[in-house]
């Protein structure tokens, strides 16, 4: 994770007050200096010596300089900050999940800040009083969630729930809505259904649920379950053309996809539609997450929704238990999806 350019410096200066290093009375560098020091701007090094006379630690006077306190006042009044940390800055819907979260925090007095994954630093965490964190994947969020734990910090799960730690989940029900998507590829007669997937069942629990899901429904019919597997050095565009490729040979039989989200599904089908396949007729296609752009394409996509605005309200409300009870076990909760059958999948509309 990248540190936010006045977070080295705040952290950096912090760093020095708390080891004894500076002394109270001592004086710091200059805005100037920091700047050169770090190789930032001079408004970046400002910012931090702001943030460190705003907790009480410095204090600055035009003309003479900054110089360390006798220490922070102490604090009469609770933290009342809470942290929302999102993998993607571009994804429009995860902003219904701050929206959701807004109505709760404000409510209880609370102040919501957001931040990227990729620039929250671990020290800074233990300056919120929790975190709703929603992770990528295992690999990525690893050594966030160890850090949490260990420093026992009240943090609540967006989308993903991973049993590695003790941390509560609000989830969609992904096994659910999967299987609700795969039954209905079995009533348009698809002989054949697929499962495709380029993420790791290991790393990221919801499209394992979706797996989990496809397989229920399979196993309910005389269908054989098939889920078409990326190679380890495949790369996204090569995993989709092989798919459409084998998708080509075999014709005779109507396929079923059951993609693990809108995006690639998205991909999938203007990939089959360059390969002058039909869609539904030869290839009928479904996603997951009801993103805006499943209903951009044609055909629109056959795909399921999630209530992100609702999980955001669960996840505040989860968070504000903990942080109010914490002595108490916080039980994780799993929101229920809704099918939406589009042209990708049938030619008639209909909701499910």
């Amino acid at each position: 994770m990248t540190e936010l350019l006045y977070k080295k410096i705040y952290h950096f200066i912090k760093r020095q007050i708390d080891s004894g290093q500076l002394q109270a009375g001592d004086r710091l560098p200059t805005e100037k200096a920091l700047s050169e020091q770090f190789s930032v701007s001079r408004i970046t090094s400002k910012r931090a010596l702001v943030e460190l006379e705003q907790e009480g630690l410095i204090t600055r006077s035009r003309g003479k300089g900054s110089f360390v306190t006798d220490g922070p006042p102490p604090s009469t009044q609770p933290n009342k900050d809470i942290l929302l940390i999102l993998p993607f800055a571009s994804d429009y819907e995860l902003g219904d999940y701050a929206k959701g979260i807004m109505t709760i925090v404000a409510d209880k007095g609370y102040r919501l800040m957001v931040q990227l994954t990729s620039t929250v630093s671990l020290e800074e965490l233990a300056d919120y009083a929790g975190v709703i964190y929603y992770p990528e994947d295992v690999n990525h969020s690893i050594e966030l969630l160890f850090y949490c734990a260990q420093r026992g910090l009240a943090l609540v799960l967006l989308d993903k729930a991973l049993d590695l730690f003790d941390f509560p989940a609000v989830v969609a029900d992904n096994k659910g809505g999967a299987y609700e998507l795969t039954k209905h590829l079995i009533d348009q007669d698809c002989r054949r259904i697929m499962f495709v997937a380029t993420a790791s069942f290991g790393e990221v629990s919801s499209v394992r649920d979706r797996y989990l899901g496809y397989l229920a429904a399979m196993a309910e019919t005389e269908l054989e379950a098939n889920y078409f597997v990326k190679l380890k050095s495949e790369s996204n565009a090569a995993y989709l053309e092989r798919l459409v490729d084998e998708l080509t040979a075999a014709t005779a039989e109507k396929t079923g996809l059951v993609v693990e989200n809108d995006w690639l599904a998205i991909q999938l089908i203007q990939k089959i539609q360059q390969a002058g396949l039909s869609i539904p007729d030869q290839v009928a296609v479904v996603g997951f997450d009801n993103s805006q752009a499943s209903q951009l394409i044609s055909p629109k996509l056959t795909t399921a929704a999630q209530d992100f605005y609702q999980m955001g309200q669960q996840a505040a409300q989860l968070l504000i238990e903990r942080l109010t009870r914490p002595d108490q076990q916080t039980a994780s909760c799993q929101l229920p999806v809704k099918v939406f059958i589009r042209e990708s999948s049938q030619k008639s509309l209909e909701m499910l």
